[in-house]
């Protein structure tokens, strides 16, 4: 790693990769960002447990559809966030591209994890509530009053400083 902190997100190469190849990208990665099917086939092509796996990075993101997000940072407990309610269910492609860009802004702008998940999952629900993957509009007050909705008021005002778009 040279020193320069990364984050894996091996996604749908797994399925091209061998375990060797994926324990090179893994090992090490202060992030590693999978969804329940690619960390269970990233054991089965390594060899390693799911305790190993997660031993393996600082910090272990893995998105549960419905079931929201679990954050493992290493020596710490797990996080938990519920998925956003959603409007309506339209289109799941790109959710997971989404989760990702919320989860990395909020890392970004140096939120907790608990903010950087609660960010990704109401942006992954609304790519889902639309058909494309960049077709959602994204309103910042309703996205706010959203987010307040399904994560509390004080996680709306800590991430609200920290993303922009329009503001009628």
């Amino acid at each position: 790693t040279r020193g320069i902190p990364f984050a894996a997100d091996p996604s749908q190469q797994l399925a091209f990769m061998d375990g060797e190849s994926i324990r090179r990208l893994i090992d090490g990665a202060d992030y590693l960002l999978t969804n329940e099917y690619e960390s269970h086939l990233a054991c089965q092509k390594t060899g390693w447990t799911a305790e190993e796996l997660a031993q393996r990075v600082r910090v272990q993101v893995q998105t549960r559809g419905k079931d929201g997000v679990t954050v493992r940072v290493r020596g710490e407990e797990p996080i938990e966030v519920s998925a956003a309610r959603e409007v309506r269910r339209a289109d799941p492609t790109g959710v997971g591209d989404a989760f990702r860009a919320g989860f990395l802004t909020g890392l970004s702008a140096k939120l907790p994890m608990r903010r950087c998940a609660e960010l990704g999952s109401m942006l992954a629900t609304y790519v889902l509530e639309t058909v494309g993957t960049q077709e959602y509009a994204l309103r910042i007050p309703e996205f706010l009053e959203r987010l307040a909705d399904a994560y509390g008021a004080d996680a709306a005002e800590e991430i609200a400083p920290h993303i922009s778009g329009p503001r009628p």
